[in-house]
């Protein structure tokens, strides 16, 4: 299997990408306001600047992996940097992400699957809508925040947000507490929160009276990181925590993405940057589960019931098509 020992790091090309990132999102925050108060036709850039969303989080996803930068440091910097001008702290961001490697598609990590009784319920459905259209990035965005109260209500926080326990006795708690609330991790998680917090309220504030053209921005922002996020699990067998899909997108719109359509290879290789997923996807033989979108809009079709998702040992290997 190869890793990160024997692939190097395009960590040049990831300094570029964050740096064209990071200017973007500044533009959106500080310098496009300044436009649109001239003329609101500058507004139009708007939805391309939004849709600079999923680069953003692929290049936090290399640095919550380590494989941003070579250097520990350099690679966490920038991931916490990063994390700041998408809205959320990056201990949480990995927090979240390594533990969805490490419990996919078990009890404590399958947001589409509910009871056979709950099924069709307007609980469920609403639960499950909510986070798909914005939630799931509003949550995380609300951390910012919640980040910034007395540890004691941050730990409560975190024990409601991480204490779930599968059958089996397994909990992200012990995890959630070690990267979140140990002393140097809390001083980390609050000093991300509180620059999220100054940048857009600065943000906010200069945007005055269309304050609501960058309420729009997170809105597109919350839509995207969420409705995407799930996409490539959705309706895939349980118990089987390296199953994923690697959809087809064009590859000029994968590379924009940083190759995170190919999310079988990235799970059964998490140690490989994003340029040495095309290569390992090829010599694993031809095929995709589908088109990106398409698959994508599955989701529309609600909350599963459990009876309906067959199970799989932890060594099948993913469909292919």
């Amino acid at each position: 299997m190869s890793d990160t020992r024997t692939t190097a790091i395009p960590w040049r090309l990831n300094l570029a990408l964050a740096g064209l990132l990071a200017a973007a999102n500044l533009f959106l925050f500080f310098g496009l306001p300044l436009l649109v108060m001239q003329d609101m036709r500058w507004s139009l850039l708007l939805p391309l600047l939004v849709l600079t969303t999923p680069s953003l989080w692929s290049l936090i996803h290399e640095a919550i992996h380590g494989i941003l930068h070579p250097g520990q440091k350099a690679n966490d910097r920038i991931g916490r940097l990063l994390g700041v001008l998408f809205g959320s702290p990056f201990r949480l961001l990995r927090l979240g992400h390594l533990m969805h490697h490490r419990f996919n598609r078990t009890e404590l990590d399958r947001t589409e699957v509910v009871a056979d009784r709950e099924a069709g319920g307007l609980r469920a459905g609403l639960f499950f809508y909510l986070r798909l259209m914005g939630g799931l990035y509003l949550a995380e965005a609300a951390a910012s925040a919640a980040a910034l109260l007395p540890r004691p209500l941050v730990a409560h926080a975190i024990a409601a947000t991480f204490g779930a326990e599968g059958a089996d006795g397994r909990s992200m708690r012990q995890a959630a507490n070690r990267h979140l609330l140990e002393p140097g991790a809390l001083r980390d998680l609050r000093l991300d929160g509180l620059a999220i917090c100054v940048l857009y309220a600065a943000a906010f504030a200069l945007w005055g009276p269309a304050w609501w053209i960058l309420a729009l921005a997170v809105l597109g922002r919350a839509f995207l990181i969420s409705f995407f996020d799930n996409a490539y699990h959705y309706g895939t067998p349980l118990d089987d925590v390296l199953f994923s899909y690697n959809l087809r997108l064009p590859e000029p719109l994968a590379a924009v993405m940083l190759n995170f359509n190919l999310h079988a290879v990235h799970h059964r290789h998490p140690t490989l940057p994003w340029t040495a997923l095309p290569p390992v996807f090829r010599d694993s033989g031809p095929g995709y589960e589908g088109g990106f979108l398409a698959v994508a809009a599955r989701q529309f079709k609600g909350p599963l019931p459990l009876s309906r998702l067959p199970r799989r040992g932890l060594d099948a290997a993913p469909r292919r098509s």
